[in-house]
């Protein structure tokens, strides 16, 4: 029996096992896999080098603005990805042509508020940080746009595609990064090479794709669901940039530094998990809400639970020996590094949150979200200050451990009384 037949009966007894498409997930997995580990090599230009070549304060400084950056993303309308990727999979290719105009309609609001950050930092004299926040501010609305592709592909199914992409612009983003950082080491075209970079390539891309697509179905209903999630994502996205935002004010750059560097592999390992998760979504959407269903999703959420733990405890292993050899003048971070690794056991948050987005939960979701960003925001209020980036940890991880029991899936009131109905 040849190694490929030992494969096919291994897919079968785990999918009679785990009572999940092992062979479905396991190629978009892989494919997935290859994509992210193209993300790697953009990783080493993007943070390592960043990390063992700029000075500790300039990292610090680049990390602020990389903060103040996300929190105007509420206005980049992030919710409108699961409407493209919920829209194309049940065939309304129009909702992509809807979204991209109503981000560019809202995203200026974004560049207002980093505008009224940068007046912020020039007037306490950092004239650097300032200019920064400037130019991230003008770039912003492009930036929006540029990352449509991937949900118009993960909706289109065409995930072999979005891995070649993938693969290509992390490569050509790294290889161009790498050139600038090899020749300077201050914060602004350091910055301008960041943002730019990105905008040039995935908004080439977008701009195809989208022009590829031919309009067609009823946007309205993905659109309401899109605004819902943009909605609550707005609160999301300030409580999980409000941490970096404390430790720059109480503590600054340079413990933010720290703080980057305690939380960048498992937030890379966490950032792998979840490429996955608009395949998910598509693979939910495509499913009738019904008892069956359910209770397979509650199946796959355990899954999901059990390997997140294992991993968690492989890096828990391997941590205080890969950190000091990739970033030797942070070894303090390893056991901050390890204690935030913990968090990673709570990613079957995925499954409940793509289960009700596919389900147009909107109720559940917005008691979930809420309740998420008042346990951050509240725990990051109460500890950062007095505590630092150990505070910071220690409320990110408690808060994604409580989240991952309020993600579990299960019907709304309505829907199980109409089940019972029936």
């Amino acid at each position: 029996m040849n190694l490929r037949q030992h494969i096919s009966r291994l897919a079968t007894f785990l999918t009679k096992k785990l009572r999940l498409d092992v062979r479905f997930y396991g190629r978009s997995f892989g494919l997935i896999s290859l994509g992210h580990t193209s993300a790697i090599i953009r990783g080493i230009a993007t943070t390592f080098l960043m990390a063992r070549w700029l000075p500790r304060n300039t990292m610090g400084e680049f990390r602020y603005i990389l903060a103040l950056f996300g929190i105007a993303s509420i206005f980049s309308l992030s919710g409108l990805n699961i409407s493209i990727i919920r829209g194309i999979a049940k065939g309304d290719t129009g909702i992509a042509r809807a979204a991209l105009k109503l981000i560019f309609l809202i995203s200026p609001l974004g560049s207002v508020g980093l505008a009224l950050a940068a007046w912020e930092r020039w007037a306490h004299g950092e004239t650097h940080v300032a200019t920064g926040l400037l130019i991230a501010g003008l770039i912003f609305p492009l930036y929006s746009v540029s990352g449509l592709y991937g949900a118009i592909l993960t909706g289109k199914d065409e995930i072999r595609k979005l891995t070649k992409i993938a693969v290509a612009n992390n490569v050509l983003f790294a290889l161009l990064f790498f050139a600038v950082i090899l020749n300077t080491k201050e914060l602004l075209p350091v910055l301008v090479a960041y943002f730019g970079f990105d905008v040039l390539i995935r908004g080439w891309i977008t701009w195809r794709e989208v022009r590829r697509l031919k309009p067609g179905g009823n946007s309205a209903e993905h659109l309401l669901l899109g605004k819902h999630l943009s909605a609550i994502g707005a609160f999301q996205v300030i409580a999980m940039q409000l941490d970096q935002v404390l430790i720059q004010r109480f503590f600054g750059y340079g413990s933010l530094a720290n703080y980057s560097i305690a939380i960048l592999i498992p937030e890379q390992i966490k950032d792998f998990i979840n490429s996955i998760s608009g395949i998910v979504l598509r693979r939910f959407s495509r499913h009738k809400n019904t008892p069956q269903i359910l209770q397979q999703t509650k199946r796959h959420f355990w899954t999901v639970t059990a390997g997140s733990g294992i991993l968690a405890l492989a890096y828990i292993v391997v941590a205080p020996f890969i950190l000091p050899w990739l970033f030797p003048q942070y070894q303090n971070q390893i056991l901050p590094s390890i204690v935030y690794a913990l968090g990673l056991t709570a990613m079957s948050i995925m499954v409940g949150v793509n289960f009700m987005q596919a389900n147009n939960q909107i109720r559940r979701l917005w008691i979930f979200y809420i309740a998420n960003t008042v346990l951050q925001i509240g725990s990051n209020l109460a500890l950062v200050p007095f505590f630092g980036s150990w505070g910071a940890i220690l409320s990110k991880t408690v808060t994604r451990l409580i989240s991952a029991g309020l993600s579990y899936p299960r019907f709304e009131k309505s829907k199980d009384q109409t089940s019972n109905k029936s």
